[in-house]
């Protein structure tokens, strides 16, 4: 029994020797949920994902939109309305087989243009098809955010998703990320629909964000705002 305590103690001792760190830009903001958008709910993680970002990164985002409505909703509102953004999808997609909020340089353009009506930096936001770890990460510290792609699943079937990554950490169990996910907790395969503050390991990142299990991923970065 002795032994058992000591190696017990020895143990608690060691873990909380680790240098745990974390950066949470999400943190004390309000979780954001794709169900309840009015606009292409299924389909609104793109959207809903870029807002929680911008939200992350210090934009005001709630006066995006007009009283009563969410910010989502007016970013894929603008995005299947204006002119300029619509024109970029068509050189994208001349045949228009893919909506314009599931193409990444659609929506990451269509977001730029959505924060330019409102007087903010439209480069604010930017996609790049080979992000490393390091350069999300450094987003985050530098107080943005970013916003990624993966193949998730649901109830056993292949779910193509995109999420926001808020911020990042390490524990005893390694480097991770803090994922805002608008349609729920993946590791509870969306039962929770709740996807506040989800931990996912680094193995895990580069596992399922796109492309898989490549060091370098496909996101959107997303600058602090500077007030």
């Amino acid at each position: 029994m002795k032994e058992k305590e000591t190696l017990e103690n020895q143990n608690n001792e060691n873990d909380s020797n680790v240098k745990k760190t974390e950066i949470d830009n999400g943190k004390g903001k309000p979780f954001r949920s794709q169900r309840d958008n009015k606009e292409k709910p299924a389909s609104a993680c793109n959207v809903t994902s870029m807002i929680i970002a911008l939200c992350a990164a210090g934009y005001p985002v709630d006066t995006f939109a007009p009283k009563g409505e969410q910010p989502e909703d007016a970013l894929m509102r603008f995005i299947y309305s204006d002119a300029t953004t619509l024109k970029r999808w068509e050189q994208i997609d001349p045949k228009k087989e893919t909506p314009p909020n599931q193409w990444h340089a659609v929506l990451a353009y269509g977001a730029g243009r959505f924060l330019k009506t409102f007087g903010f930096d439209p480069a604010a936001v930017t996609f790049r098809t080979a992000t490393s770890v390091e350069e999300i990460a450094e987003a985050i510290k530098a107080g943005g955010a970013a916003v990624v792609s993966g193949q998730f699943s649901q109830n056993g079937k292949p779910l193509h998703h995109i999420v926001a990554a808020v911020g990042f950490g390490e524990d005893k169990d390694g480097f991770y990320f803090i994922l805002d996910d608008p349609w729920g907790n993946h590791k509870t395969d969306y039962k929770d629909h709740n996807g506040k503050g989800v931990k996912m390991y680094l193995p895990d990142f580069n596992r399922i964000m796109k492309p898989l299990n490549a060091a370098k991923k496909w996101a959107h970065i997303i600058k602090r705002f500077d007030k």
